[in-house]
């Protein structure tokens, strides 16, 4: 799962192994390590719940997305789950979007699991 911040707003990138977790009930999950011993999470989860939820506490982003929406989404050819949230006095847009596969990025950057790449050319 990857995890792209930009303005007011957060993006997840999931690849087919893991779209099928959450459509499956699993949690995702990924850490990322700073010096100084400083971490922080990032979770992608599914919800019983009708609406979608985001949050950020202690060190943790959590995303909650409606259990049958990603069930929904896992057999589709949507690209992404889109949302926005009220979050002080504005919003907080989320997206949920399958992982395509990157053409003409370097070896490391290239998942094997990654979603085929119909059209365009970048990662």
């Amino acid at each position: 799962m990857k995890l792209l911040l930009r303005k007011n707003g957060l993006r997840l990138r999931v690849n087919q192994r893991e779209v099928k977790s959450l459509a499956g009930g699993v949690i995702l999950t990924e850490e990322v390590l700073f010096p100084g011993g400083a971490r922080m999470l990032y979770v992608l989860e599914p919800s019983n719940e009708n609406s979608p939820d985001a949050s950020f506490t202690a060190d943790v982003i959590r995303v909650a997305a409606p259990q049958d929406q990603l069930r929904e989404w896992a057999n589709n050819d949507s690209v992404g789950i889109y949302f926005d949230l009220p979050a002080n006095g504005t919003s907080l847009r989320v997206a949920i979007e399958k992982d395509l596969e990157c053409v003409d990025g370097s070896p490391e950057e290239r998942d094997p699991h990654a979603f085929p790449r119909v059209i365009g050319k970048n990662c």
